[in-house]
């Protein structure tokens, strides 16, 4: 027991140490499900650990850069940075697997003094705390307004339109036909909570769908009892609503509540509240090629994450004690995959989807800046088309790229790109940095402001 405290004090000490020698950027990576976010984690460590050799050898203050040292011993739920490096460097190459659980990065960088008094000053340090989870919890934000009655009502909305009424069939009607006030059957209750989760699954895999609430449900993630996720919207409930002790109003409502108090919230106020940047990672192509249900939807959910977040800085006293969101970068993912003079396009497409939510933020004093992106670029440009392998194939193809319009249309009705699952490309490294598509200016954007 004694060793345990001194370790937990030792630990203690060198991240108080750390915040005292310099300065501290907590960001958050956020995206939904197949944004790309365990990718672009692996590759940002990538190009910092490779400064020397990579685009960013270029740039200030990467040039005065001695060092960059990824932390694991002193982490708690470290980031599986060497299990992505051998998927992504593996024969044949492979995407990594997607983040099923919180996560943090911490990279210690060193620079060398500048300026007149440079003989006179020790080297400047910066720590980055980066944040990794799920994208499905994300989803969970919007609860945090609602009512158990309030989420009912949303979810029959949601079943009474298509695609989601055909992909429910008759798990709607089951659970519409559900009498709130009655007694709960707890072994109905468990096998309605299963198929809950399955269709779920089904709306997000077979028509690219992204508001699939509790998110929780798709990948819970460690320390969640299964009995506290064991409830489902009961559709002829509303706000007025009301059961006695033992009805499924009951023992649904008490599961929502303690969901959205203690597991989406806490999670909330334990990591969000302490962020000073944020990235916001959307793959666009899917969605896209899904059609207008799913980019419909997916506008919604970005719009509900996106009012979520606390934005923008207030007075220096609650700037110390409460650090707020003052930058944001939204990317389009995956835009290697376009021709290079459409990546802009696919960019300003994301824009529009959000024109909305971004003027909100941008009102609450944040800046924002956008970012075409692809972390590891997985096709290469070759006269009109471009070049590159398929997931599961070794030889490499040929192809036309998509078609991006300038503008997202209003009614966001277009015809869709035509996509292939390509693969990484091969040769990846740990000791060289990986091709790529703009991580250079968004690794320097995080350094924004931080003047090491």
């Amino acid at each position: 027991m004694v060793a345990v405290k001194n370790v937990n004090w030792f630990k203690q000490v060198q991240q108080q140490a750390a915040r005292l020698s310099g300065q501290t950027i907590r960001v958050g990576v956020t995206g939904l499900s197949g944004a790309g976010k365990t990718t672009f984690i692996t590759s940002l460590i990538n190009q910092l650990e490779n400064h020397q050799r990579g685009l960013l050898s270029r740039r200030r203050p990467f040039d005065r850069l001695l060092s960059v040292r990824w932390q694991r011993e002193q982490v708690e739920q470290p980031f599986a940075y060497l299990q992505a490096l051998g998927a992504l460097s593996g024969q044949p190459p492979q995407w990594p697997l997607s983040t099923s659980d919180l996560s943090r990065v911490v990279i210690d960088l060193q620079f060398r003094p500048e300026g007149l008094l440079k003989s006179l000053q020790s080297q400047r340090h910066v720590r980055l705390e980066l944040l990794d989870y799920p994208g499905e919890w994300l989803l969970d934000l919007p609860l945090l307004g609602m009512t158990f009655g309030q989420w009912n009502e949303q979810m029959r909305a949601l079943l009474d339109a298509e695609p989601r009424a055909s992909l429910a069939g008759d798990l709607r009607e089951r659970l519409l036909a559900i009498d709130p006030a009655a007694p709960c059957d707890q072994a109905l209750l468990e096998q309605l909570t299963r198929e809950w989760t399955d269709f779920l699954l089904r709306c997000r895999s077979e028509a690219g769908l992204s508001r699939n609430q509790p998110g929780r449900f798709m990948l819970p993630g460690s320390g969640i009892a299964p009995q506290m996720l064991m409830f489902v919207p009961l559709l002829s409930a509303n706000q007025h609503s009301q059961g006695g002790a033992g009805s499924w109003w009951e023992q649904c409502r008490e599961r929502f509540d303690y969901y959205r108090d203690f597991v989406v919230k806490g999670f909330y106020e334990q990591h969000f509240s302490r962020l000073d940047r944020q990235i916001l990672l959307v793959d666009m192509l899917a969605p896209m090629q899904a059609g207008q249900a799913a980019l419909r939807d997916l506008q919604l959910a970005l719009e509900g994450v996106l009012g979520s977040f606390r934005y923008g800085q207030n007075t220096l006293f609650q700037r110390l004690f409460k650090p707020r969101i003052a930058h944001m970068a939204v990317c389009a993912t995956k835009v290697d995959q376009v021709a290079p003079n459409q990546q802009r396009a696919l960019q300003q497409c994301l824009e529009d989807l959000v024109t909305d939510s971004l003027s909100e933020v941008r009102h609450g004093g944040v800046q924002v800046q956008g970012f075409p992106l692809a972390a590891v670029r997985a096709a290469e440009q070759d006269g009109e088309t471009m070049i590159g392998g398929l997931v599961g194939q070794t030889a490499f193809i040929r192809y036309q790229p998509a078609s991006i319009p300038e503008h997202l249309p209003l009614d966001l009705q277009l015809k869709g790109p035509s996509l292939l699952q390509l693969r990484p490309p091969a040769g990846l490294h740990r000791n060289e940095p990986f091709p790529h598509y703009r991580m250079d200016d968004l690794v320097n954007w995080i350094l924004e402001g931080a003047q090491p």
